[in-house]
């Protein structure tokens, strides 16, 4: 296997960051949220669940997820990973995109529900349909390496490309090593290259690594090429995540 290792983000990797807005229906309501999101980041969750409990009972899908979250974690609440999952289910249901991500990874994991791949890759669909790079990632993987879902590198590529232009990080590095196998895509070092030197870019030490393995083997007209599509690629993907 030539990808990175499975890395799943946990539900509070997506919700801390940031969080879907769906179904806030009034600026109170969402002036409400804000504060109960800003009190979980500030790991405040007395406040939080103050805040988000009146909201989540109301039927706010975004809420619901963010009340998933602190019953995962047991962040002001007693850690009740059944509940968790039954709070991710229902602002899954009602189209929340965060909650869609953190219940295929709870799927994908067997928290709080039985394991269950196609589940997974059902709600990790859902989400990354709606732009969660973090799904589309996962998603990536899960087809690349038929868990759940027939095995396609040809889809999985797509998956990754659509989360790698977003700017996440190992969706750069596995599908450089696509582009290095020339699995489900033409192979091409030079496209290879670039996108391991995107990934290096964020950090990422072992896309570092194999864009400079690469290097010794490209002549110096592909190595130009190669640093060009990667300048490029940086001017539209490092925005997005600066």
């Amino acid at each position: 296997m030539r990808s990175t290792v499975r890395v799943v983000l946990s539900a509070v990797s997506v919700l801390a960051f940031s969080c879907s807005l769906s179904g806030l229906v009034s600026a109170a309501d969402t002036k409400l949220y804000d504060k109960g999101l800003a009190a979980y980041n500030a790991g405040d969750y007395k406040a939080a669940y103050n805040f988000t409990m009146p909201l989540a009972s109301q039927g706010n899908p975004a809420a619901k997820n963010l009340m998933g979250m602190m019953y995962e974690l047991g962040k002001g609440v007693p850690q009740d990973l059944a509940r968790s999952v039954s709070y991710y289910r229902e602002g899954a249901k009602q189209g929340d995109p965060h909650a869609q991500y953190n219940l295929a990874v709870s799927f994908d994991s067997g928290t709080g529900v039985p394991q269950n791949y196609r589940e997974a890759v059902r709600w990790f669909r859902r989400a990354a349909d709606q732009g969660i790079s973090a799904a589309q990632y996962d998603l990536g993987v899960m087809i690349e390496r038929g868990r759940g879902i027939d095995k396609n590198f040809q889809k999985a590529a797509n998956w990754y490309q659509k989360a790698a232009k977003q700017g996440h990080v190992q969706a750069q590095n596995n599908l450089a090593w696509l582009y290095e196998k020339g699995q489900g895509v033409e192979r091409s070092l030079v496209t290879a290259y670039a996108w391991f030197d995107v990934a290096a870019a964020q950090g990422f030490e072992s896309a570092q690594q194999k864009r400079d393995v690469i290097k010794a083997e490209l002549t110096s007209g592909d190595l130009g090429k190669a640093r060009a599509k990667s300048a490029q690629l940086k001017k539209t993907v490092l925005p997005a995540i600066n």
